[in-house]
C-alpha cells in the first residue's frame, strides 16, 4: 500500500495561538506584501535592514525576483497595515500582496516610467543638438552666440534634473536615512556634482559644461530601469497566468446524506464558508476554519518559520497552507479559497538561504560603492595640480562610469527570470539556491511508487466466502478516505468507491503501514500483513495488502505496477548527467524489478524514510550533490535532506512543503528540462558577472586616466546594464511543454 514504514514520530513542541508565552516564544503572524518599487538587489537589502529594526518583526525576507516580502510579526506590537506604512516610509510602493490595487499600482508605475524616461529622453535630444555644434565650433563661434547655447542648455536640463531624477534622489535619501551608500546615493553624487560643476562654468564663463552628460546619464539609466521593470511584470503576469491554470487543487467535502457522512473531491476554489472538511495525513489546511475534531498536529513551518509542529484542540482556528501532521482531521471553513491565509503566501519564493549569486549581489550594494566614491575622491585630489577643471571631470567621470548597475543586476535580474522561465517548463520555483545546485548535480535519487510508476489493483484473492469482490474493495475505498499516497487515490477513484465511503469513520492512517476504521459497527484494518494481524505464513507474499475485521482475514489484494509513460525519458537523461538510483519503501524484490524495467543500475529497497535521508547524506558525505525525486509523506526527510528536492505532480502536501521545486506538468519532461534550463541560468549568470566585473575593471582605469570623459562614462554605464538585461533576455521563458495538465 505504501512504500516504507511510518516513520518515527519527532518530538514537537506542542503549542497554541494565545498560550506561545508558554512555548518558544510570543506568537507571531506573517504577512506577504508587495513592494512595487524595488530596482536592485540593494533595495531589497535596504528594506530587509530597515525592518529587522523595528520593534515586534521577528522575521523578514524580501526578495528582489518577485518583488515581495514576507514579514513576520507579533501582532501584539505591529499589524499589516503599520508594516505597509513602514515600508512606505522607507521610500516603497506597498501593497497586500494579490489585492485589487496592484493593477491600479502598477499602471501608475507604467505611466510614472514612460514619463520620466520620456522627458529625460528627450531633453537629453535637445541638449546634445545645442551641445554638439557648440563643441564643433570651439572657439570660431561667434562671442554672442555660444552663451545662448549654453544657457539653452542649462534649461533643458533643468527638467531632467527636477522632475526625471527624482527616484534617485527618493533611493539616496532612503539610504541616508540607513546610514549605508548605495547606488542611488553614487547616482544622485554623480549628477548633482557634474552639474553643480557646470554652473561654476556657465557663471565664470569658463571650463567645460557636462549638462549633455547629465541629461545623457539620467535618460540612459531610466530606460534600462524600465526595461528591468516591465521584465519582472512580465514575469508576474507569467506566474499569475500559471496560477490560474493550476488552480486545480481538490479538497475533501463531507456532507450528511440519509443520515451517514458522504465525502466528493472538489475544487478548493467551490468550497463556500461553513463547509465541512476532511484533511488526510500530510494534506494542506486547503482553507482557513475551525477544527471539529478533539485535537490536530500541524506543521506550520510555511507561515511562521517555525520548525516545530502545533497542537490545536476543538474549536480553534486552522489556517491554510499548515500541514497535517497527525490523524485525519475534520473541519469546518471559515474563509474562501480566495481569502485564505495561504492565498498571501502564493508563489512566494521561501528561501531560507540565498543563493551565492544574490549574496554576492548583496555585497556589491554595501561596499562597492563606498569603495568607488574613495577612488573618485583619491582621482579628484590626485589630479588638483593639473587644475581643478580637471580633477572634477576625471571625478565625475569615475563616478558615473563606476556605477555597479549591471552588476548589481547580473543575479537578480536572471532570477526573476528563472522563476518564469521554470513555470513555463512545468516547475515551481520555491527556493532560488536550488537554482545553482540543480545545475551542478551528478546523483539523483528517484522514489517508486508514485513518481516513476503508477500502482493498481491486479485481483483480489483468498475473498471471504459470503463476500462479493466489490463489497471487499468498496470497504478498502472507505478506509483509504483517510490515507494519502498513490494506491489510495486510485481506489478512491474506482466505481466501487461511493459504496461504503459514507458509514467509515474513525479512521486512522500509518503510513507506510495501513489503515483502520469502523464502517457499520465494524472495524475494519487493511494494509500491510503485520498491520492487519495476519500469520507469519500467509504474510510471505510482498505483493499482497489485506483485508482483516475482528474475525480474522477478508481478503488480499495483489498489487501490481507499471511504469509512467515517460519515466524511462527522464531516466536516459538523468543518466548522462551522473548516477541514478531507485530509493524506495517496497521491498527489494520490487525495487530490482522496476529498475531492471528502466535500465536503472542500483535500486535500494525496503528502506524506511530514516533509512531514505541516511542514503541521501552518505551520497554527500562522498562529495556528490543530491537531487532528491518523490511524491509521499515518506519522502519528506529525504527531500529535506538532499541538495535539491523535487515533489513530481500528485505530490502530498507534505512532499511539495519540503521541495526546492515542485512540478506542475504531468509530464516527467518537465524535470530534465528544468535541469537543462537551471544550467542555463547559471551560465547567464556566471556570464553577466563576468562582464559587468571586467567592465569595471577596464573603465574605471580609463576614467581616472582622463580617456573617458563624463558623457562616454554616463553612455557606457547604461550600455554595460542594457548588455545585462539583453543577455537576460535570451533565457527566454516558453517552450509550451512544461504546464500540460
Amino acid at each position: 500500500m505504501s512504500e516504507s514504514i511510518a516513520p518515527s514520530t519527532p518530538e514537537v513542541a506542542l503549542a497554541r495561538p494565545g498560550a506561545a508565552e508558554e512555548c518558544a516564544g510570543a506568537s507571531t503572524e506573517t504577512s506577504v506584501i508587495d513592494v512595487l518599487d524595488m530596482h536592485c538587489a540593494a533595495c531589497a537589502v535596504l528594506i530587509e535592514d530597515g525592518l529587522r529594526t523595528v520593534s515586534g518583526v521577528t522575521q523578514v525576507r524580501v526578495h528582489y525576483a518577485t518583488q515581495r516580502a514576507r514579514v513576520a510579526f507579533d501582532p501584539a506590537l505591529l499589524s499589516a497595515t503599520k508594516l505597509l506604512a513602514l515600508i512606505e516610509r522607507l521610500g516603497y510602493t506597498a501593497n497586500v500582496a494579490d489585492s485589487l490595487d496592484r493593477k491600479a499600482i502598477v499602471r501608475a508605475q507604467r505611466r510614472r516610467h514612460i514619463w520620466g524616461f520620456g522627458l529625460a529622453a528627450f531633453c537629453a535630444m535637445q541638449v546634445m543638438m545645442v551641445t554638439v555644434p557648440r563643441f564643433i565650433a570651439g572657439a570660431d563661434m561667434e562671442p554672442e552666440f555660444a552663451p545662448l547655447l549654453d544657457w539653452a542648455a542649462f534649461a533643458l536640463v533643468l527638467p531632467v534634473l527636477g522632475w526625471s531624477a527624482r527616484p534617485f534622489y527618493r533611493g539616496a535619501m532612503r539610504e541616508f536615512k540607513l546610514r549605508r551608500l548605495g547606488m542611488d546615493s553614487a547616482i544622485v553624487l554623480g549628477i548633482v556634482t557634474a552639474f553643480a560643476g557646470s554652473m561654476w562654468h556657465l557663471l565664470a564663463a569658463t571650463g567645460v559644461l557636462y549638462f549633455d552628460s547629465v541629461a545623457m546619464f539620467v535618460a540612459l539609466l531610466l530606460g534600462v530601469r524600465w526595461l528591468e521593470w516591465e521584465q519582472r511584470e512580465r514575469n508576474y503576469e507569467v506566474i499569475q497566468s500559471t496560477n490560474t491554470n493550476e488552480d486545480d487543487t481538490v479538497a475533501t467535502r463531507v456532507t450528511l446524506v440519509d443520515g451517514f457522512e458522504r465525502s466528493e473531491q472538489v475544487n478548493v476554489s467551490r468550497l463556500a464558508i461553513g463547509d465541512r472538511l476532511w484533511v488526510r495525513t500530510g494534506e494542506a489546511i486547503p482553507v482557513d476554519g475551525t477544527l471539529e475534531s478533539d485535537t490536530a498536529l500541524c506543521d506550520e513551518s510555511l507561515l511562521t518559520g517555525e520548525s516545530s509542529a502545533v497542537l490545536h484542540v476543538r474549536g480553534e482556528t486552522l489556517v491554510a497552507g499548515a500541514i497535517n501532521s497527525g490523524a485525519m482531521l475534520t473541519m469546518r471553513t471559515t474563509a474562501t479559497a480566495e481569502s485564505s491565509t495561504s492565498r498571501r503566501l502564493t508563489m512566494l519564493a521561501d528561501d531560507a538561504v540565498k543563493p551565492g549569486a544574490l549574496a554576492l549581489a548583496d555585497v556589491v550594494a554595501r561596499y562597492f560603492m563606498p569603495a568607488m566614491l574613495l577612488v573618485a575622491s583619491a582621482t579628484f585630489f590626485a589630479m588638483l595640480p593639473q587644475g581643478v577643471n580637471i580633477a572634477v571631470e576625471r571625478a565625475i567621470a569615475v563616478l558615473i562610469i563606476s556605477c555597479p548597475c549591471a552588476l548589481a543586476l547580473a543575479a537578480p535580474a536572471a532570477y526573476a527570470r528563472a522563476f518564469a522561465g521554470l513555470l513555463n517548463r512545468g516547475l515551481v520555483l520555491r527556493r532560488a539556491v536550488a537554482l545553482e545546485r540543480l545545475a551542478k548535480a551528478d546523483a539523483f535519487l528517484l522514489d517508486k511508487t508514485g513518481t516513476l510508476s503508477t500502482p493498481s489493483v491486479v485481483a483480489v484473492e483468498m475473498l471471504r466466502p459470503e463476500l462479493r469482490e466489490y463489497d471487499a474493495l468498496s470497504i478498502v475505498a472507505a478506509l483509504e478516505g483517510a490515507a494519502n499516497h498513490p494506491l489510495a487515490a486510485a481506489l478512491r477513484q474506482g466505481d466501487f468507491s461511493t459504496a461504503q465511503t459514507g458509514n467509515a469513520r474513525d479512521l486512522e492512517w500509518t503510513p507506510g503501514a495501513g489503515v483502520s476504521g469502523v464502517i457499520d459497527g465494524t472495524r475494519y484494518r487493511f494494509g500491510r500483513a503485520d498491520f492487519v494481524g495476519a500469520r507469519a505464513e500467509e504474510a510471505r507474499d510482498d505483493a499482497l495488502l489485506w483485508l482483516a475485521d475482528e474475525r480474522g482475514l477478508i481478503c488480499s489484494l495483489r498489487m501490481g505496477e507499471t511504469p509512467r509513460e515517460d519515466a524511462q525519458s527522464l531516466v536516459d537523461a538523468l543518466k548522462r548527467r551522473g548516477s541514478v538510483e531507485i530509493l524506495s519503501g517496497d521491498d527489494q524484490t520490487k525495487a530490482a524489478h522496476m529498475a531492471s524495467r528502466l535500465n536503472i543500475a542500483h535500486s535500494l529497497g525496503g528502506h524506511t524514510p530514516e533509512q531514505k535521508a541516511m542514503r541521501v547524506q552518505q551520497l554527500q558525505r562522498e562529495g556528490r550533490v543530491t537531487v532528491m525525486i518523490g511524491d509521499g509523506v515518506n519522502d519528506a526527510i529525504s527531500l529535506a535532506g538532499a541538495d535539491v528536492s523535487i515533489a513530481v505532480r500528485g505530490a502530498t502536501d507534505a512532499a511539495r512543503s519540503r521541495a526546492d521545486l515542485a512540478c506542475v506538468s504531468d509530464s516527467l519532461r518537465a524535470i530534465n528540462d528544468g535541469i537543462d534550463y537551471a544550467r542555463r541560468v547559471v551560465s547567464v549568470v556566471r556570464l553577466n558577472f563576468a562582464w559587468a566585473i571586467g567592465y569595471n575593471l577596464v573603465a574605471i582605469p580609463f576614467a581616472v586616466a582622463g580617456i573617458v570623459n563624463p558623457l562616454i562614462a554616463s553612455v557606457g554605464m547604461a550600455l554595460s546594464s542594457a548588455v545585462v538585461m539583453l543577455n537576460v533576455m535570451r533565457l527566454g521563458g516558453a517552450n509550451g511543454s512544461g504546464l500540460k495538465h
